[in-house]
C-alpha cells in the first residue's frame, strides 16, 4: 500500500456534539481530522463555522473538506463568490443525474475564480460512475467515493473504479443494511473498505472519513484504521487540507 490517507470522523457521526466534543472524539478514536457538513444544523457550527474551525486547529485537528447542498449541473447553483462558502479546503458537492458537461465546466471554473476546490460526490440523485469519469476528466473536478452512494449510482466493478480513482480525493464510509423499512446503519465492517481499498494506490487519495450513524464510531475508526494504516505508518494529516493562513436509524 504506497498511498496512506489521513482518517477522522464526519461532523454527521455526532450532530449534537458541540465543537469541541467533536474534536475530543476524533483524537480519542484515533483521527487526525474531520470532514464538515456545513448547513445541516449539526451543533457544532452554531456557534459559527469560523469559530469551530479555530478550535479544530486549536485541538490539533485538520479539516478535510467541508460539504454544502449544491447540485452541480443545476442553473440555480449559488454564486460561489458570494456563498459564504470558506475557501480554505476543498468543499464537497452533489451533482444532477445527467449534467450539461459545458455548465459544469463552467461552475467549476468559477468556483475556482472564488478560491474554492470542488469535489462531487457519489450520491443518490447523481451520475453513474462512468458519468463520473467523464465528467472529471472533461472538467477537473474531484470525487468524493461515499461508499454507500456508490451503491445507490448502480456500484462499479473493478474497471470502472480503476477509471475512476485518478480523480478520487477522499473516501467516506460507513456500515449500512437495507430492509424492507429503507437502509439502517450498522456497525462498520472491513468489507464495507473494498471499494476504497480497490482504489487507493491509482487514486491522490488525500483522507478517509466515517460517517457511523450506529453509535459505534470507536469501533468504525478501529477497523478503517486497521485496514487503511499499516503497522508503524503515520498517515498523512496534513495531504487533505489547505494552509490555514490562506444509532442506528434510516438513513
Amino acid at each position: 500500500m504506497t498511498n496512506v490517507p489521513a482518517i477522522g470522523l464526519s461532523s454527521g457521526t455526532l450532530p449534537g456534539a458541540t465543537a469541541a466534543e467533536l474534536a475530543d472524539a476524533v483524537l480519542a478514536y484515533g483521527g487526525s481530522g474531520v470532514d464538515l457538513r456545513i448547513g445541516k444544523n449539526l451543533r457544532w457550527e452554531r456557534d459559527g463555522v469560523a469559530e469551530a474551525v479555530r478550535g479544530f486547529a486549536a485541538a490539533g485537528l485538520h479539516v478535510f473538506f467541508t460539504g454544502v447542498g449544491w447540485r452541480l449541473g443545476d442553473p440555480a447553483l449559488p454564486d460561489p463568490a458570494a456563498a459564504g462558502v470558506p475557501s480554505e479546503w476543498p468543499v464537497k458537492v452533489f451533482c444532477v443525474e445527467a449534467p450539461d458537461v459545458g455548465l459544469v465546466a463552467d461552475q467549476v471554473a468559477a468556483a475556482a475564480d472564488a478560491g474554492l476546490e470542488l469535489w462531487v460526490e457519489t450520491h443518490a440523485g447523481g451520475p453513474g460512475v462512468n458519468g463520473l469519469i467523464d465528467l472529471a476528466e472533461r472538467t477537473g473536478v474531484g470525487v468524493v467515493l461515499d461508499v454507500l452512494g456508490l451503491d445507490e449510482i448502480g456500484g462499479a466493478d473493478r474497471r470502472q473504479l480503476a477509471g475512476l480513482a485518478p480523480h478520487v480525493r477522499a473516501a467516506q464510509v460507513k456500515g449500512v443494511r437495507r430492509t424492507s423499512d429503507g437502509v439502517r446503519h450498522r456497525s462498520l465492517t472491513p468489507a464495507d473498505l473494498e471499494p476504497v481499498l480497490r482504489v487507493m494506490d491509482r487514486a491522490a487519495l488525500r483522507c478517509v472519513t466515517v460517517e457511523s450513524r450506529a453509535g459505534t464510531p470507536a469501533a468504525d475508526m478501529a477497523v478503517l484504521a486497521a485496514a487503511l494504516v499499516p503497522a508503524g505508518a503515520h498517515p498523512n494529516a496534513t495531504a487533505a487540507t489547505k494552509p490555514p493562513e490562506k444509532e442506528e436509524g434510516l438513513r
